[in-house]
């Protein structure tokens, strides 16, 4: 039955990755949707409408010759473009490690050299922008010295040779492109750009993204839609010299293409032109050039077809190996096949899982498919964090949502941290108080409070459900007061019942009540006046270090003590992101400290 599900998984993948070159023109991530299409038409008219005032005919004759389109290299490109979009998808894809893992082993490796994360500078729109800014830059020196390699290095410059024989060029030029080329600035562009993340992930306590349009980096998406397509054309779009000084132009792309051997290995860049003038390779042109594209000495002509293009730069890179009797001797061709067998297995094998297999950064139950929890269970990830939160007032000066914000992070934390946890949705309703009449929380408008025996029911029914999906660990980590009493006596009466099952039900009771945070602040030299019990210290330090935009700095009071008159208790004037990053950390190592000691109880 298993064989089967997965054999129809599998099927499901390939299928999907069929039909996906067909769909690029709708997915704004690819370089041919339709909206930069779009764009550079519009640009290429208003360039035909400036130089040649022709007609219409005349300029759909300009834009779409059938001496380019219809040529027997761009007919090539077409079927290639296909072909290759399905196969890398499925066989080399898989394998490709993501900015997201840099961006985690980045941040880990930043915190075990410098300590704690969060260096305190604050997130916002400036934040932001500069992500967005070292992020585009990351990527693109990644494109260019991936391209330079491929230049420059002659067993890469054989495979890169794909992309360079194409005798005329359109749009679909660019995904010709060798899988090796592919690999290479997939691996690079992943690197660079997770670094950028992860230094960002470190020198902010909270999450900060890059601005974002279409869901691309900002700058990326402008270099689309300012007529990137017309890099691989033949109409001629050059900028002015000074801003080719800044960025690279279609024209200058089409140097790059040109056989002509002053324009060999020039203009490697993406969109700055900076990197190839500082290594050398920059060529701008003073004026229109006429260009023949392909390779020197008529190389390009063995390129034609699809089969060529895969192994034609395999067969040289093997001649030039074979000439060695060193190089040959090291590398037979039997070695060869065994390596070649064992990485398509392997990409098999990641093609597989492709739809089962949870990706590795989440832990959040409502984020995954059942078949990606199934699997994580299986893999060994079988403990469930509940994570229990609350909708309460807090003061005039933060949101009523704070302790579920809190909660979710520091369960996503805990999980991160345990390795073998799952995190289920947060429960936002809990007793707050009596609702009729009004009372504790209640008093205050926008309070949702549940009576103690529903959340034990909501709680039981929960920790169920968990335990029918196969997970044998079941930890109740709530971040408000009102929730540990009931949340300890279900957990207790719980982990009586499957005893026999062997399956643990945990109330994470340090988390709360004894995690250190009181101790380290008077350590600070703050009173328990000032720290006070609710809205004060601790909890608005947390929230300005993970939810800035939760706190209201103008309403902050100094009137803690006066619960009837703010619903504060403690001075929150004195909170920092800081001391934040600080506690919410005392509440993450007191949860998995006491997790652990419960596995260990349970033979896990």
């Amino acid at each position: 039955m298993e064989l089967a599900q997965n054999a129809q998984e599998f099927g499901l993948v390939v299928v999907a990755r069929i039909l996906t070159p067909f769909a690029y023109p709708v997915l704004q991530n690819q370089r041919i949707f339709a909206l930069y299409l779009l764009t550079s038409f519009a640009i290429a008219a208003a360039a035909f409408a400036y130089h040649h005032r022709g007609s219409l005919k005349q300029f759909f004759a300009y834009a779409f010759p059938r001496a380019v389109y219809g040529h027997g290299s761009a007919r090539v490109d077409y079927r290639y473009f296909v072909v290759n979009t399905i196969t890398f998808g499925l066989l080399f894809a898989p394998i490709i490690f993501g900015a997201p893992a840099v961006a985690r082993v980045a941040k880990a490796g930043l915190a075990a050299l410098l300590g704690v994360p969060g260096l305190g500078f604050e997130s916002g729109w400036g934040a932001a922008l500069a992500l967005t800014v070292l992020a585009i830059l990351a990527f693109d020196f990644a494109i260019f010295a991936g391209h330079w390699l491929q230049h420059f290095v002659p067993t890469l410059w054989e495979f890169h040779k794909v992309h360079h024989s194409a005798e005329v060029m359109t749009p679909i030029t660019v995904y010709r492109m060798h899988p090796v080329d592919d690999l290479l600035i997939g691996f690079l562009v992943a690197l660079c750009t997770g670094l950028a993340q992860g230094l960002f992930d470190f020198a902010f306590a909270g999450k900060i993204e890059a601005i974002t349009a279409f869901k691309l980096n900002l700058v990326l998406f402008l270099f689309y839609v300012t007529g990137y397509n017309l890099r691989h054309s033949h109409i001629w779009l050059d900028y002015p010299k000074a801003l080719s000084w800044l960025l690279l132009s279609p024209a200058t792309h089409q140097i790059h293409h040109s056989s002509a051997e002053r324009h060999w290995d020039k203009n490697l860049g993406f969109i700055f032109s900076f990197w190839d003038r500082w290594a050398g390779t920059l060529y701008l042109p003073e004026r229109k050039e006429e260009l023949v594209f392909g390779l020197s000495g008529g190389e390009h002509r063995q390129f034609d077809s699809v089969w060529r293009l895969y192994t034609l730069p395999v067969r040289k890179v093997w001649a030039r190996y074979s000439a060695d009797r060193q190089a040959r001797d090291s590398l037979s061709l039997g070695k060869l096949a065994v390596v070649v067998a064992v990485f398509l297995g392997v990409s098999l094998a990641a093609v597989s899982k492709q739809l089962t297999a949870p990706p590795t950064s989440v832990v959040s139950i409502e984020d995954l498919t059942w078949v990606e929890v199934r699997d994580a269970i299986r893999q060994g990830k079988t403990v469930a964090i509940v994570p229990t939160g609350g909708t309460e007032q807090n003061g005039p000066h933060l949101i009523m949502g704070k302790h579920n914000y809190i909660v979710r992070h520091t369960a996503t934390r805990v999980a991160e941290t345990l390795g073998n946890a799952l995190v289920a949705p947060v429960i936002a309703y809990v007793p707050e108080g009596s609702i009729d009449p009004p009372g504790g929380h209640m008093a205050y408008p926008g309070t949702i409070s549940l009576p103690e025996p529903a959340f034990a029911a909501l709680l039981e029914a929960t920790a169920r459900s968990l335990k029918a999906g196969g997970f044998k660990t079941i930890v109740f980590l709530g971040d408000s007061g009102g929730n540990q009493r009931p949340q300890e006596e279900v957990a207790a009466r719980l982990d009586r019942e499957w005893e026999a099952a062997k399956v643990r039900v945990v109330h994470a009771g340090a988390y709360y009540g004894a995690n250190g945070q009181i101790e380290a602040l008077l350590a600070e030299g703050e009173s328990r006046t000032s720290i006070g019990s609710h809205a004060g210290i601790r909890d608005t330090s947390e929230v300005m270090a993970i939810a800035p935009h939760g706190v209201r700095p103008g309403m902050m009071t100094l009137d803690g003590v006066f619960w009837e008159r703010t619903g504060v208790i403690g001075d929150p004037t004195r909170a920092t992101p800081e001391r934040g990053v600080k506690l919410l950390q005392l509440k993450i190592d007191a949860a998995v400290r006491e997790i652990r000691r419960a596995m260990e109880g349970n033979g896990s």
